[in-house]
Parts: structure tokens; sequence; C-alpha cells
């Protein structure tokens, strides 16, 4: 549990304001070291460095953290040099509880905000940095930063902030304050069939049984199908709804896509029907992707609609399959070609599943983390590139499944999916955004399926960036920063197929209109767009980019 936060980065980057912003939600104390600092010395800083020097200086900063760090609720906004010893950061990590937030941007950003401060400053207060008195500030702004890299890089998370709001960023931190006491996050989807409550936190399956008979309290059954891998050590939470009193019905769904089939729906129907499945019972959904789409389907179907509860438990299905309402099941002509809008009344996401899921099962979700990253600009009220400056910034600690941060990159992805279904429940424009990588991707995937489905994603990804630069619309550098992403996932560029094969699968893909193909692809602005203009060539072309010989 965090029971300290330490903002850390380089001066001009709004440690002081969103330290206030934090401390006044969490409703703990701040410390601004700086201003604690002048007002011990009794002079501004850049008059304790003309008069007692860096060295002075250092050592009463150096003494103050230790101090800090000795107190709890406490809001620790420090200098852009403070954290860079050895000292320091035996101080900071002494404490578990003790949580570093890095604030980072750029050489340039950081020189038009400590210039926006200089003419904002008042008449009698000090706008100077003695660290930046130079000719050329942002030669020393890059120069100071490239000293201080591998200190600032300790930061449990690393926020780009960029041209973001001191606001923005408050609120980040203060959630992942909260995340790790236990508090979940909620994300409402107000869809117009129906309202989605979702729920991200850590533990948040033990309180299945109360958020189930508080949403459904007429509900004595509940029939819970849960996926082969996702095995007996998950039965405790289970076992608690039938101590509660509900008669709980398990059934076991085969890993795999051959399970989203005709035949495995017909099982689900024998097993409820053949129970007597009634109108006030509830179907939840324990799995991945193929659980959660067969199942779902399944509720939206029997007796024309029961209840349903999503508990996602690969990173896939958190923060992609379990949102949004689609369900289904494939057919031999192509995936997902039968199925039905269905919004979950409720979703729990519990990201204590991820610690026991295959490695290549959790890298496989992270293709769909970062779709979302691509496409955020072209989503309401995205910001532009903030999620993947987040993920390239953080890949390592995220891969680590370290908590509070992947609580909440999840939450951040649930999030902006959640703002696209609001704004287009059934797909009819906006939605489509969601296929970028999956038009070419699926097509890979569906050849022979040795792909996981984020794998082929990724691959697919790859491929339409490919045919962006090929139209002159993206820099090859845009498409070159996606592999380099991907690839610190440990997902695929490119794979093994048959080009003819790929099309073959890709002329059956549903996402048509009007018998014409429809296309996410990257725009010049960032984030994406809906196309029909791309030529068989083109197609070829990224095909051939993609292909491992």
């Amino acid at each position: 549990m965090i029971t300290r936060v330490v903002l850390i980065g380089f001066s001009g980057t709004g440690k002081s304001t969103t330290g206030r912003l934090v401390a006044s939600a969490l409703g703990w104390s701040l410390v601004d070291m700086d201003d604690e600092i002048e007002r011990r010395e009794g002079m501004a800083i850049p008059d304790i460095f003309d008069r007692h020097g860096e060295a002075y200086f250092r050592e009463r900063e150096a003494t103050l953290l230790r101090e800090c760090l000795e107190r709890t609720q406490i809001v620790v906004s420090t200098g852009g040099g403070a954290v860079c010893t050895e000292e320091a950061w035996e101080a900071l990590r002494a404490d578990p509880g003790t949580y570093v937030v890095g604030f980072e941007a750029s050489p340039e950003e950081i020189q038009r905000r400590i210039d926006r401060h200089k003419s904002e400053a008042v008449p009698g207060e000090t706008a100077r940095r003695p660290m930046l008195d130079a000719e050329d500030p942002l030669e020393r702004i890059r120069g100071l930063l490239a000293r201080r890299e591998a200190y600032y890089q300790g930061a449990d998370v690393t926020i780009p902030v960029g041209n973001r709001s001191a606001e923005r960023t408050a609120a980040d931190i203060t959630e992942l304050v909260r995340l790790s006491t236990g508090t979940a996050s909620e994300v409402r989807l107000e869809s117009t069939s129906s309202p989605s409550r979702i729920l991200v936190k850590t533990g948040a399956r033990d309180g299945l049984l109360h958020l189930l008979t508080e949403r459904w309290p007429k509900a004595r059954r509940v029939w819970v199908a849960a996926d082969e891998h996702v095995g007996e050590g998950h039965r405790p939470w289970l076992d608690a709804l039938a101590e509660g009193g509900l008669t709980v019905s398990r059934y076991s769904v085969p890993p795999g896509e051959g399970s989203k089939s005709l035949a495995g729906l017909a099982g689900l129907y024998d097993w409820m029907i053949g129970g007597g499945v009634e109108r006030n019972d509830v179907a939840i959904a324990v799995g991945g992707g193929v659980t959660g789409d067969l199942v779902g389907f399944a509720a939206a179907t029997t007796l024309r609609g029961i209840g349903l509860v999503q508990v996602p438990t690969t990173l896939l299905s958190m923060v992609d399959s379990s949102v949004g309402g689609k369900t289904g099941i494939n057919h031999t002509a192509g995936k997902n070609l039968i199925g039905a809008f269905y919004q979950p009344p409720l979703v729990i996401v519990d990201p204590a599943f991820l610690q026991t899921l295959p490695q290549r099962e959790l890298r496989s979700g992270f293709a769909e983390v970062v779709k979302h990253a691509v496409i955020q600009a072209s989503t309401p009220g995205g910001e532009a590139g903030f999620l993947l400056d987040v993920l390239e910034r953080n890949a390592d600690a995220l891969l680590r499944l370290e908590d509070p941060l992947i609580s909440w990159v999840i939450r951040q992805n649930i999030s902006l999916k959640a703002s696209v279904v609001e704004a287009d429940e059934k797909e009819s424009h906006l939605r489509q955004i969601l296929n970028f990588g999956h038009t070419i991707g699926h097509g890979i995937e569906a050849a022979d399926y040795s792909l996981l489905h984020g794998e082929a994603v990724a691959v697919g990804m790859v491929a339409a960036m490919q045919i962006g630069v090929e139209k002159g619309v993206v820099d090859a550098t845009i498409r070159d920063r996606l592999v380099r992403l991907l690839e610190a996932f440990g997902l695929p560029t490119a794979a093994s197929f048959d080009p003819q094969v790929v099309r073959e699968r890709m002329s059956r893909d549903k996402k048509k209109a009007s018998g014409v193909q429809q296309w996410v692809m990257p725009r010049a602005a960032g984030g994406v767009e809906i196309r029909t203009d791309i030529a068989d060539a083109e197609i070829d072309h990224a095909l051939a980019a993609v292909s491992r010989a």
C-alpha cells in the first residue's frame, strides 16, 4: 500500500503544482522541497547557491528528503536534482510504502515551461534557476537530462507530462494511490441498450457475491462457465457464492478458438436449458476472450437474455473483449461471424489473475493495449500520444505486472474503449477504429490459428502502418516506433504465412459495407481513420513486409 508519494523529474515539469493537487485530493500533507528549504534558510534558492554554493544546497536537500521519508500520508515534490545520488535512492527504496512518480517532458517542452514561468512571475518573485544559468539554456537542459536520466528511470512509474494539464496528471496519481489501498476504480459504460458497470481492483473477485446480489437481488442460481485453464486454484471465491445462499452450477469450457463454435454453443445451451435455467438466473463467464464471447452469446440468447457477469482472466479480455458487449462464435467461413451485442451489467476485472497467466498469453494481451495507444487520438476525449508514451516509458514494469501500475493501465484502456462504445455501440462508424490491425491480423490468425489473437493483431498493425507509409500518410519513423514498442512487449512484428490463404480469409471479413472492405488506417495527425481506398498492390506489399520466410 502506498503511504507516501515522491514526485521526481526535471525542473519545470510541474511537480509543485501537481503535488498540491494530489495532496488536496488525498487529504495528505505536502512538502515542496524547494519552498521548504527557502523557508528554513530565509532566502531564495538562487541566493543560497550564490552565498553557500551547490554542495551546501544539496546537503540541505538530502537532509530534508530523509525527514520527509519518515512521515506517512505525505506528498513530496522534489527539486530536479534531489534524487540524483545513490544515497537518495537507498532512502527512497527503504520503505515499500514509498511510491516514486517520475515526470518526463522533452527538453524543448521544459524550456517552454520555464520561459512561461519567467514571463508570468509577479514582481519580487524570483524565477531564476541556478542550474540553468548558461548562454544556451536548452543545451544545458539536454546535458543535465542526460546525466540524470539513469536516476529518473528508477521511478515506480514515469508519467509523460508534455502538454498535459496538472489536473489530469494529479488525477492519475491519485488513482494510483487509491488502487494501492484496495479501492476499486470504476468505469461506467452508458450504452444506448443498457449500462455496464466495470470494476478494476486487485482482489475484486472476492467481492463478487455482494456485487451480484446487489445487482440481481432476485437471483437464486448462477451458471458459472469457466475456461479449463482457470483451474481449481480459483475455486474459493466461487465457493463463496454457494456459501452465500446461491445455487451454483459449473461448466468447463475447453480452451482455444475451437470452443467458439456452434457445437460449443450447443453444449452451453444443453447445460443451462437442460438444468432448468430461469429468467432471474445469472451466467458468469470466467476466462479469456473465447469464454467471454461464447458465454456472453449464450446469455444473450437463452430465454431471450439472462443476467451476465464477465470475469476476464487474461489481459486481452480485461482491456478489450469483456468490455463493450460484443459476443459471438466463429464460423468455418471466418471469425466472429455469428453473434450479438449484449452489454454485461457487471464486469469484474481483477489483475491478480494475471499472476498465473502464461507469459505468451500475457504478452499477447499487450497487443490490444498497444492498439488502444495508437488509436487514442481518435477516441472521444482521447489524449494524443499519452498512452503510447506511458507504454514506452513503463514497458518493463508492466511486464512484471507491478501494481498499482498494471491496474492503472488496464483502467486507462477500459476507459478508452468505453468512450468509443458509448459513442457507437453497434459499430456503425466510430467503433470500427477498434479494429486497427485486425483486418490483416484476423486473416493471418484464421489462416491456421498458429498465432494467438494478440500476436496476429500485432503483425496486422505493422502491416496497416506499412500501407500508411506506402501511401505517404505517415513517416516510416512512426512505423518503426510501433515496431519497437511491440518488440518491447515481446510481440511478433512478422509471421510465416501463405499470402494467398490470408487474402482468401480476408475476403470473408465481416468488416465490409456494401461489399467494400473497411480499413482502419493511421492518419497523419495521429490516431486512425476509416478508409476504403486500399489497393490490392498495397495489400500485397504490406503482406510481403510482414512475411517471415
